[in-house]
């Protein structure tokens, strides 16, 4: 189940909340993504849309929710960033002087005097913009290890 999907994305850039302190009544004051206070109405749909969500289910159920929605995040930013399959890049023929590379996956190297060429990942990710690697297999591998790394990252970030 997904809770949050692309078309989500513009009524969630619409009910961004921010919450204050209110220093006279102790209590909070919640504003809009304008900085414009919320209505009572408002207020009272969110507080039930929170205790629905959150008071009337169970610790187990709530972690599962958390964990599918922490993989469709990381999977979705990756989608995002993708700019196609993994793209095989030739030594130009040419060369006065040769040289390798080392693959940023398996640390193999690829000479120009050995191999046709190399692998890029087509991804503008900043961990992984610029790296080369040996082989299609390398570059999926290195970009589900990056996955696998945000999704633990998340994980300890909500405490499960």
């Amino acid at each position: 189940m997904e809770y949050f999907t692309e078309k989500d994305v513009p009524k969630m850039r619409k009910s961004f909340f921010n919450f204050y302190k209110d220093e006279v009544t102790g209590g909070l004051r919640g504003f809009n993504g304008l900085h414009e206070e919320l209505t009572i109405k408002e207020v009272q749909e969110i507080i039930e849309g929170l205790t629905t969500s959150y008071l009337t289910i169970s610790e187990k159920e709530y972690i599962d929710r958390t964990l599918e929605q922490i993989k469709y995040d990381v999977d979705y930013s990756f989608e995002q960033c993708s700019e196609g399959p993994p793209k095989r890049k030739l030594f130009r023929k040419d060369l006065k002087r040769h040289y390798s590379i080392k693959c940023v996956n398996c640390l193999e190297q690829v000479s120009t005097k050995t191999h046709k060429g190399y692998w890029l990942a087509q991804n503008l990710h900043k961990q992984i913009h610029g790296e080369k690697f040996c082989s299609e297999w390398c570059v999926n591998k290195f970009i589900n290890e990056i996955k696998q790394n945000k999704i633990k990252e998340k994980k300890s970030q909500y405490g499960l």
